[in-house]
């Protein structure tokens, strides 16, 4: 059933472009220069594969070598093994963003190997009703536990998901590089494509979050349709020192949050960082689906205020607004163009812009 949701989801989203800036594709407003200023693309073109890939069964698969010295700097992506391309019949581009959870301080439940393109879901070219079967597509696995946004090696408690080992070790949590890289892989097989849908599930679509601007600079003119599949960006209600110390300082990944907007992490989650995209940005539509039952952000990410209201988790999508004090103009605003998205695909979680207008976000049914 998960399947078919995503696929009617996305299909309205490929379908209902009209839903998001009203400015003529091919031109942008975007304000992320802050973000560059910041250091968000610092390693753009600093790394290359070190192999020449051979097509097979369409794949293409671009090595990074793991270098001798892992203290070097800059050293390339050490995690990052692979990224995958395919090129399809169309002009437009699939960039997806694999999951795998999160690793911070005193917790850790992430995968540490990557995989390779998986043929399933809307990566499977042969899937009946698939809206972007015949797209180009760049697939990026997941191996830093920091959401790709990390920039520090430190030392992390044993994954949670891992099988024995010690308790301790090094966690390269270098996820700007791995990002990075694979967008320098990304513009070189694909320079010019038409559209662009990024997206990604669980970690990976936190991991658009922090994607967006960076492929935005690799993309300036460029359409782009964010699909965040259970990554809405809640984290903890009520306390942004989670979020801006636990997560963002110790990934070394503050500078992907723009230094004037200081509210952007004020109520614990990352959701006004989206805000303040969609106001910077009019070439872009978001949209994001999550799930009541999603026990990995209600578990992982337990609330410590209750100022939203608590639902119990059904299974069935819900959707709110993490601002809930029932007086955002910006829902007001972007209200129509939710309910038509909604109508439009059962399930359908929209946060599309108007110009120069963020849209409300969407939460998972436990506390936003």
């Amino acid at each position: 059933m998960r399947l078919n949701v995503l696929i009617l989801a996305l299909g309205a989203l490929v379908a209902l472009t009209g839903c998001g800036s009203d400015s003529a594709s091919g031109t942008t407003g975007s304000g992320f220069e802050e973000l560059y200023a910041q250091g968000l693309s610092k390693y753009v073109g600093a790394f290359e594969p070190a192999n020449e890939p051979e097509e097979v069964d369409r794949v293409k698969t671009h090595q990074f070598a793991v270098p001798d010295d892992l203290t070097a700097e800059p050293r390339g992506p050490l995690c990052l093994r692979t990224v995958d391309t395919r090129e399809g019949s169309s002009e437009e581009l699939v960039i997806f963003l694999q999951g795998g959870g999160a690793c911070w301080e005193d917790f850790c439940a992430a995968f540490e190997e990557t995989d390779s393109l998986p043929p399933s879901g809307i990566l499977n070219p042969g899937l009946a009703g698939n809206p972007v079967a015949d797209w180009d597509v760049l697939y990026l696995p997941y191996c830093d536990g920091s959401l790709f946004a990390g920039d520090v090696d430190r030392i992390l408690p044993a994954s949670l998901l891992a099988q024995g080992g010690p308790a301790e070790s090094m966690g390269y949590q270098r996820g700007l590089q791995n990002l990075t890289a694979a967008l320098d892989v990304g513009l070189a097989e694909f320079p010019n494509p038409s559209r662009i849908l990024l997206t990604g599930i669980s970690g990976g679509a936190f991991g658009t979050i922090a994607a967006l601007p960076l492929v935005r600079f690799y993309y300036p003119e460029t359409e782009i349709l964010v699909f965040n599949d259970s990554g809405v960006g809640v984290a903890k209600d009520g306390d942004p020192e989670f979020i801006n110390e636990t997560l963002l300082a110790g990934w070394n990944a503050s500078s992907l949050v723009p230094e004037s907007c200081t509210d952007c992490t004020s109520n614990g989650h990352a959701t006004r960082l989206i805000e303040w995209q969609l106001a910077e940005d009019d070439n872009f539509t978001m949209s994001a689906l999550s799930f009541s039952a999603d026990a990995v952000i209600s578990l992982t990410f337990r609330p410590t205020s209750r100022a939203g209201s608590w639902r119990k988790p059904s299974g069935r999508p819900t959707c709110s607004r993490t601002d809930t004090s029932g007086s955002s103009p910006t829902a007001q605003r972007t209200r129509p163009c939710f309910v038509r998205c909604l109508k439009a695909a059962t399930a359908f979680r929209s946060a599309r812009s108007t110009p120069k207008s963020p849209a409300s976000a969407c939460s998972t049914g436990s506390p936003p």
